[in-house]
């Protein structure tokens, strides 16, 4: 595994941790962090795949 891969792990299980509090709470700040590691994380998935 590349380390732009294992990066993306993390941030993906942060993404959706912050998009679950963002729907329970209805704060729209955990949903732009939500959206904000979604995006580091399928990033940081497409770099890995492209090495």
């Amino acid at each position: 595994m590349n380390t732009f891969s294992i990066i993306a792990i993390p941030f993906f299980i942060t993404a959706i941790i912050f998009l679950i509090l963002a729907v329970r709470q209805k704060k729209s700040v955990w949903l732009i962090a939500g959206c904000v590691f979604m995006c580091s994380s399928v990033t940081n998935a497409v770099i890995g795949m492209t090495l």
